[in-house]
C-alpha cells in the first residue's frame, strides 16, 4: 500500500560480536522471519529506521524490501536498545499474512477533561496499554481512545469495558481492568499528618547526624 512506511535492507552475513563493526558504520542488524517463513539475517541504516519509526511507529505495518526482491509486510515484534546510550542496537521484524489475525500490544490515548478533575479530583492513568486482536492492516494507528470526560464524579473510573474499539478489532485485556480513575483531592491535614508520622533518616543514608556522647580520655 503507498500510505506503508517503506523500508529497505540488506541481507547479512555479519553475525555474532562483529556486528559490532556494523553499528559503527552506521548498520544496524535485524532479523526477519515468519509464519512458513525461513528467518533471514538483514542489515538496515539507522537513520532509515529512525524515520520508518517516527511515521509507522512500532504497530503499524511496513513495506520491507530486502536487496531486490518485492516488498513484503512486516511489523516490528522487539527491539533491543542499548539502555547507556539510549541507541536501538536490533530489530526483529515479522513478516504478516494480511488474511490472519494477529494479537497487538498497542497505545491508550487520553482524550478530554474530566469533571471530577475540575472539582479538585486527582485523575490517574492506571495503564498505557492493551492487547487487541485484528487484522494486520487494521490494526489502529493511534491506538486505543480514552474520553476521561466519562468520569463525572471523583473516585469514579473507566475500566477495559468502558472502551470502544474500531471496527474488526477486538479487545483482549480484561473488561474489569481498571484504564483511568479520579481520586479524592489530598487534603492539607492529611499532608500534616504524614510529615508528622515521617521518621528521621539515619545519618549514614543522608539524615542528620546526631551528635556522639563525650568520652572521657584515657
Amino acid at each position: 500500500m503507498a500510505n506503508r512506511a517503506q523500508l529497505h535492507a540488506e541481507t547479512r552475513g555479519v553475525v555474532g560480536k562483529k556486528v559490532r563493526q556494523l553499528r559503527k558504520q552506521g548498520m544496524l542488524p535485524a532479523t526477519m522471519y515468519g509464519h512458513n517463513i525461513e528467518p533471514q539475517t538483514i542489515q538496515i541504516r539507522s537513520y532509515d529506521m529512525r524515520d520508518v519509526l517516527r511515521q509507522a511507529g512500532t504497530t503499524q505495518l511496513i513495506d520491507l524490501t530486502i536487496d531486490d526482491q518485492p516488498p513484503r509486510p512486516v511489523l516490528i515484534r522487539q527491539t533491543a536498545i542499548d539502555a547507556r546510550r539510549n541507541a536501538l542496537i536490533h530489530v526483529e521484524f515479522f513478516q504478516a499474512n494480511l488474511r490472519e489475525k494477529i494479537t497487538t500490544h498497542v497505545p491508550l490515548s487520553f482524550v478530554g477533561e474530566s469533571p471530577a478533575v475540575k472539582e479538585g479530583g486527582i485523575e490517574l492513568h492506571v495503564i498505557d496499554r492493551i492487547d487487541i486482536e485484528s487484522l494486520p492492516q487494521d490494526v489502529p494507528e493511534s491506538g486505543i481512545e480514552v474520553d476521561v470526560s466519562k468520569i463525572t464524579e471523583i473516585n469514579g473510573a473507566l475500566h477495559v469495558s468502558d472502551l470502544v474499539a474500531p471496527r474488526n478489532v477486538v479487545i483482549l485485556t480484561d473488561a474489569d481492568e481498571v484504564v483511568a480513575k479520579v481520586n479524592p483531592p489530598v487534603s492539607e491535614e492529611v499532608v500534616e499528618e504524614v510529615l508528622e508520622e515521617s521518621q528521621e533518616l539515619p545519618g549514614e543514608i543522608g539524615g542528620e547526624e546526631t551528635p556522639a556522647e563525650s568520652v572521657p580520655e584515657a
